[in-house]
């Protein structure tokens, strides 16, 4: 039985807050399988590809969760819970696991509106080719979902812990995003 983010939420809202040397990696990688996927391909749209990002990026955001610079009311609690160290593995194991090769479609005119979006938005200075180094996110074969809500996060001022993706992405309409997302989506990850 797959639970719903809100349903999660208020399952740790009602748990006792853990100690750090409560950690035990294994339970807390099957935690995150939940939602992530056992296999690499979370269980909604919206949810990011964690298998096989880059290192220091998913510490990172692990980190800006547990600060609240970062805001989910599933992520932020669970985040909480982790010092240095335990987010350190975390983000070791799942940096070490092959990234998932999801499907996603194009619409007719996607990657040239992409295209145009990338030149205007500049996001391949900081993202390159999109397979992400260290600091910098993989982009190629991210969610459509996740993409999506992440790039409208930022444009709509809701994620703050990027504000250079905020001034990027308030310059592209919706539909640039929305074509954007599902172009890097289709983007080769290997």
């Amino acid at each position: 039985m797959r639970l719903k983010p809100a349903a999660v939420a208020l399952i740790f809202a009602a748990l006792p807050a853990a100690a750090a040397e409560d950690f035990v990696l294994e339970n807390e990688l099957a935690l995150c399988m939940g939602c992530h996927g056992e296999n690499g391909v979370p269980s909604e749209p919206d949810y990011p590809i964690i298998w096989g990002q880059e290192y220091f990026y998913v510490y990172t955001q692990l980190r800006d969760y547990a600060a609240q610079r970062r805001d989910n009311e599933i992520m932020s609690p669970i985040a909480a819970e982790y010092d240095r160290d335990q987010a350190k593995l975390l983000a070791e194991h799942f940096a070490a696991q092959v990234w998932p090769d999801i499907q996603a479609d194009l619409q007719e005119g996607d990657q040239q509106i992409a295209e145009r979006g990338i030149t205007g938005g500049q996001c391949s200075a900081c993202h390159g080719k999109w397979q992400g180094d260290s600091r910098i996110p993989r982009l190629a074969g991210q969610q459509v979902g996740y993409l999506l809500k992440t790039m409208l996060d930022f444009k709509n001022e809701v994620r703050m812990n990027a504000p250079d993706k905020i001034s990027t992405m308030k310059q592209l309409d919706d539909d640039t995003i929305a074509a954007l997302s599902r172009y890097l989506a289709t983007v080769d990850v290997q």
